[in-house]
């Protein structure tokens, strides 16, 4: 099920909180930038990544940081360059929000989660087909039947 709101995501009370990462460790521009300085642990995990950055290996998986305020900050990488233009990678945006749902599986406190994404996730400056993405985000939380929250600025 996916819901809608206006408002900032990063002020919600979302504790689960993801968005698309491209794979040079950037976090230069848009809701990335506003993670990168709220939430430091998410760059840093970012930066830090097993994969080294630049690496195509990165697309399709994530990283993940845990912050101070009890908040889960996912880095998806579902591009792979960073910059205006068609950046989204569709496939590569579907396997890192599996993969987020998957880790959420494991977790024992599953009342502690509340999945917040940004309503146009990866069709900024990465350029997406927001009709292609809402619909990759609803099928792949059918899958595991969980509620997403959208936020819309």
């Amino acid at each position: 099920m996916l819901s809608i709101h206006h408002g900032d995501l990063l002020q919600s009370d979302c504790t689960v909180i993801g968005h698309q990462a491209n794979c040079f460790a950037t976090m230069g521009a848009g809701i990335a930038k506003q993670i990168a300085k709220r939430y430091p642990e998410a760059f840093q995990t970012d930066k830090e990544y097993p994969v080294p950055v630049g690496s195509r290996e990165r697309l399709g998986s994530l990283s993940y940081a845990w912050h101070r305020d009890q908040r889960l900050i996912f880095n998806l990488y579902g591009q792979y360059h960073y910059g205006r233009g068609k950046q989204t990678d569709y496939e590569a945006f579907r396997s890192a929000l599996r993969s987020m749902f998957h880790h959420l599986e494991g977790m024992e406190d599953q009342d502690f989660i509340k999945v917040g994404l940004p309503y146009n996730i990866g069709c900024g400056l990465a350029g997406g087909d927001w009709k292609r993405i809402e619909s990759i985000i609803y099928s792949v939380s059918e899958q595991f039947q969980r509620g997403v929250h959208l936020y819309k600025l």
